[in-house]
């Protein structure tokens, strides 16, 4: 299967997308979004993909999708979508959700990657690693690398934060638990080399016009982008991630 893409200006990066649930009715959540927004996104990704291969550098692609939670709307409305259009994308488990009413059961994840999907670890229990003791922490870095490893029978190189929430500690602790690549919620373009990769983050506010200009980001969008990231960090580290997270979907109703 071809895992990486030609394009004609890899200098320019690579754009990494994070998306959460994906609905077909009317989204209830702010990280919820359509399957119509997700369709337009495949469709425009389609020849310049890449995900996360063991410790290659990534080169010659423009754009990575993502996928944090391991919920079933992966399997049942992403998955098939993805296979028509022969992309692959990179699929951030919990490990302790697995098989729970509304995620991703082993039986699946089985088959997605067997089919081409990239499998990445989104820690064992989703707590904020920031709030954990080194021992915790790493616990949840290598237990649920095993666990996937164990499943998927291939190596877990990628690891997405809960709720973005990092820091220069808890990269240490990834690195030292065996990733190559971890992943945050803040907001950039990919080199390709390893270490910390921004994601930019589509939500259920965002319209076609909107994603587009993620998707293509100029310079004035780079420098909103810096001023968000700021904003959302002052507010989570203030207010802690789970109370953050309920004012976004309060602010979304």
């Amino acid at each position: 299967m071809v895992r990486f893409m030609n394009y004609s200006s890899p200098a320019r990066g690579i754009v990494p997308i994070v998306l959460h649930r994906i609905v077909r009715d009317t989204p209830s959540v702010w990280e919820d979004v359509h399957e119509d927004r997700l369709k337009e996104i495949i469709s425009h990704i389609t020849g310049c993909w890449t995900v996360f291969e063991k410790d290659c550098v990534i080169n010659d692609a423009r754009w990575m999708l993502t996928f944090d939670d391991g919920n079933l709307s992966d399997y049942e409305i992403a998955f098939p979508l993805l296979l028509d259009a022969g992309v692959s994308a990179v699929f951030f488990l919990i490990t302790e959700r697995v098989g729970q009413p509304g995620y991703l059961s082993w039986a699946q994840i089985e088959e997605m990657h067997k089919n081409g999907m990239c499998i990445g670890s989104h820690s064992s229990s989703h707590r904020s690693l920031t709030a954990l003791e080194d021992k915790q922490a790493t616990f949840e870095f290598e237990r649920s690398k095993w666990i996937i490893e164990q499943r998927i029978g291939a190596p877990v190189t990628s690891f997405s934060y809960p709720f973005g929430a990092c820091d220069a500690r808890l990269h240490a602790l990834g690195l030292a638990a065996g990733y190559s690549y971890l992943c945050s919620s803040f907001h950039g373009v990919f080199s390709g080399r390893k270490g910390v990769v921004p994601r930019n983050s589509v939500h259920s506010r965002m319209d076609s016009r909107t994603i587009a200009r993620l998707m293509e980001p100029t310079m004035i969008t780079r420098f909103r982008w810096g001023v968000e990231d700021v904003t959302k960090r002052a507010l989570r580290d203030l207010i802690g991630p789970h109370r953050y997270a309920r004012f976004r979907n309060k602010l979304f109703l």
